[in-house]
């Protein structure tokens, strides 16, 4: 019996080993489309390279969005890091990680729409609250100490007058349209492709 279910799993396994590197490249391609938003400080871009480990996860499991959440990053680090650091490739896999592992709990715990709507706002939510912990207490000083210049000028460069400002009229309200959007655009995606997501995960 054991062996039966095990043969059964495999297409699963195989699917999952072959979709997750794939996604992963995705994911890192979406990542370098930035785009600015007006009236945000230039530094903070909007990317989608979130919903290639959300639609990882919604098929394959939370574990499987992590996963591309980190290959996606590790991509980023290899190719694409400059200044040496890990501070932003590791914020944006904890806040990545944090928003598929709550979208795709909630939507597999209640099986409907209305949990996935549910996980896009929990989800939202905490990489609100840990990228603007993440800024206020370690990134903005890193890149302070990076660029060799005290926290009060960098902030001169972003016209905010104290972190905290930074936080409240910045990050903080980013993250919220970043994920609303990204929300958006992932479920439009998920009603066109519901089936196919049941069928790919089984």
């Amino acid at each position: 019996m054991q062996k039966h279910e095990l043969s059964l799993n495999q297409p699963t396994q195989m699917k999952r080993l072959v979709a997750i590197p794939v996604l992963a490249a995705v994911a890192f391609i979406l990542q370098a489309l930035e785009i600015p938003l007006p009236f945000f400080p230039t530094f903070l871009k909007l990317d989608f390279s979130t919903l290639p480990g959300i639609f990882a996860g919604l098929v394959f499991g939370p574990v499987a969005g992590i996963m591309v959440e980190l290959l996606k990053n590790g991509l980023h680090l290899l190719l694409k890091n400059t200044d040496g650091l890990l501070i932003g490739e590791l914020a944006n896999f904890i806040a990545g990680a944090c928003f598929i592992y709550l979208t795709v709990t909630m939507q597999r715990m209640g099986k409907g729409k209305g949990s996935l709507i549910a996980g896009f706002a929990l989800g939202t939510v905490l990489m609100t609250v840990f990228m603007s912990v993440a800024n206020y207490f370690v990134m903005i000083p890193a890149y302070a100490v990076l660029y060799q210049m005290p926290v009060e000028k960098l902030l001169e460069m972003f016209r905010m007058d104290s972190l905290w400002s930074l936080i409240v009229y910045g990050i903080a309200p980013f993250n919220i349209v970043k994920g609303v959007l990204v929300s958006i655009l992932a479920f439009l995606i998920y009603v066109k492709i519901e089936p196919r997501i049941k069928h790919m995960g089984s």
